[in-house]
Formats: C-alpha cells, sequence, structure tokens
C-alpha cells in the first residue's frame, strides 16, 4: 500500500520509517560533521543539465538568469569517476531543473553504474518525451525516480507548471509503474506535491489517481527555495543546514558547489577544471563558509537567505563563477 506522508511533520518528529524521502534526509543531518573540513561524502549531486521545460510558480527556475547549458561529457566522467575514488556511493543526476532535458540521462546512469556507485536517483516532472524515454533511463541502472506533480487536477496543475501535462504525467507514471512489475525491476517511485495556500485542497484527489501506482506520495509547503522566491517562508526543517559539510554539488559548468538549490552560483565554490576535487573540498573557501555555518553567521550569504531569512544583498563565494 502507498504511503502517504507530510514531510514537514516527520522531520519535526525525526520519525523514521515512514518514508523514504524523509528517512534519507533525517539520516543526513544525523550523520552529519559539523566541523569546517570533513570527510568528503558518501552522496554526490551532479547538475547534468539546468535546463527544465515547465515554470512553475513556486519555483526560482523561473528567475534564474545563468546561462542554460549540459554538462560536457569528459567532465561528468572526471567527476563521478573521482567522487568514487574518495568513497562516494550515491549519486542524484539532476540539480534543480529537469534531468530529462538531457539526451545522455541513460548514459550517465550506466556510467555509474559500470563505476560501481550504489544508488542512483532522479527527480522529474515527468512530462518530457515518450515514456520509453524514461525506460531507457531505467534499463541503464536508475534505482530511484521522483516525479514532481504539484496539482492534484489537470486546471490546479496547469495553473502551478505552467503546461497542461496532469494526463500525460498520469499515464507516464502508470507505465512505468506497469513496467518495472512486469520486468520484476527493483525501483523505487515517489511523488512529491509541493503545496500552496491555493493548490493543498487537490492533494487528496492526486492520491485517489495515483496512488496504487507509487510508493510514496509526500506533500511539503513551497518555501523560500533557499532565500531565491520572497514570498514564501524559511523551509521549516532547515534549522541548521548540512549540506556543506556532508554532500557535495557540481554544477553545469563544471563547479563543485555548496547546494543544490543555488540557481545563480551564488555558492559555488571553485572550477575544478585544473583542481583534484578534494582540494577543492577541502579548501579555504569552503572551510570559510562552513565556519559561517558553525558560528551562525550568515548574513550576507544565500546560506543566510535561505535558513535565516536574511534580507538585503547577497555576495556569491567566489565572484568569478557568477555569470555576467
Amino acid at each position: 500500500m502507498v504511503k502517504i506522508n507530510i514531510l514537514n511533520e516527520l522531520l519535526k518528529e525525526k520519525e523514521k520509517n515512514k518514508s523514504v524521502i524523509a528517512d534519507r534526509l533525517i539520516n543526513s543531518e544525523e550523520t552529519k560533521e559539523y566541523k569546517n573540513q570533513p570527510k568528503f561524502p558518501k552522496v554526490i549531486q551532479v547538475e547534468t543539465t539546468n535546463i527544465c521545460n515547465h515554470g512553475c510558480a513556486f519555483c526560482a527556475y523561473t528567475k534564474m538568469e545563468r546561462p542554460k547549458k549540459h554538462i560536457n561529457r569528459e567532465v561528468f566522467i572526471r567527476i563521478v569517476k573521482e567522487c568514487y575514488e574518495l568513497g562516494s556511493r550515491e549519486i542524484g543526476l539532476f540539480s534543480g531543473a529537469e534531468p530529462m532535458t538531457c539526451k545522455w540521462l541513460d548514459e550517465y546512469v550506466k556510467i555509474c553504474k559500470d563505476i560501481g556507485y550504489e544508488y542512483s536517483y532522479i527527480s522529474t516532472n515527468g512530462s518530457l518525451g515518450k515514456t520509453e524515454k524514461f525506460l531507457k533511463v531505467i534499463d541503464a541502472g536508475l534505482d530511484s525516480i521522483k516525479f514532481s506533480v504539484n496539482g492534484g487536477d489537470r486546471d490546479t496543475y496547469k495553473k502551478v507548471h505552467g503546461k497542461d501535462d496532469f494526463e500525460k504525467v498520469i499515464n507516464n507514471i502508470k507505465a512505468i509503474n506497469d513496467y518495472r512489475k512486469n520486468k520484476g525491476i527493483k525501483l523505487w517511485m515517489g511523488i512529491s506535491f509541493v503545496a500552496m495556500s491555493h493548490t493543498k485542497s487537490t492533494f487528496e484527489n492526486l492520491k485517489g489517481i495515483i496512488g496504487d501506482h507509487v510508493d510514496e506520495i509526500i506533500m511539503y509547503d513551497a518555501n523560500n527555495q533557499s532565500g531565491q522566491v520572497d514570498q514564501f517562508g524559511v523551509d521549516p526543517k532547515m534549522e541548521d543546514c548540512n549540506l556543506p559539510f556532508n554532500k557535495a554539488h557540481f554544477t553545469a559548468e563544471g563547479y563543485l558547489r555548496a547546494c543544490c538549490n543555488d540557481y545563480e552560483n551564488y555558492l559555488a565554490i571553485d572550477d575544478i577544471k585544473d583542481k583534484k576535487i578534494i582540494d577543492v573540498w577541502n579548501g579555504e573557501k569552503f572551510k570559510k563558509l562552513r565556519d559561517l555555518h558553525l558560528q551562525d553567521k550568515l548574513e550576507g550569504t544565500l546560506c543566510g537567505k535561505c535558513i535565516r531569512n536574511f534580507k538585503g544583498n547577497i555576495k556569491p563565494i567566489n565572484e568569478k563563477l557568477i555569470a555576467k
């Protein structure tokens, strides 16, 4: 039976074994190393593309000014190989945009599996391309796929996503579920629903439509998107943030970044082109950002806008990595 969960409640009470998504977030918090030079993380996230085919009303992507691009193939291979050698074993192949806009996603999943990664995952709006495109990625070895479906009926979905893709997404999810069952594929499938005041009432309808076809449906309230969408409040789970300490994020440009939700690279640490990844992870710029977290002196940073709701101007960690 599908699990129906409210993410904020699970995280507040630190309730485990009720949600795969919540468990991963809670475990990440419990295993954090809050020091300015932590060990290299088990989990990495690579922005295979920063392009999205939707423009959701709650999402900072709609305001992004950074040039849209795909990651260079050789840079991707270098990142995943080097990080594996450093101890990483789990990889997210997306970062705030739509991973299915990447034409080579199935190849990238297979590369990660061949290297030895134990767990690979994506979050997708589920609308791009025919079902067969998703099946290629799954056959390549994907372990987990979460669909972002933020309206419980066609009209609400269209208002939120900016596209009339509700029926297409529902049909894709059902077809993928049938495929994994018929083939005996071990694939976790979930749905996230980002709720706003005018959309929350449609959540029950979504559960009725698709609940029998996924392993979990989870709802959480729209938040300020790391300080980039002012009309929403601070994410209630973000009393502090463990991401700069125990997860490595890489951008489509090939930068090591402190956060997956940074649309303009304000938290990009350094370009790895001519540097070892471990040297950037342990470098002075990253240690300085972690010290700001440890000392709770985040004003003037994107992190401060995100978890402390600071107002005013912010400065990038590395001015050279901001698109002009």
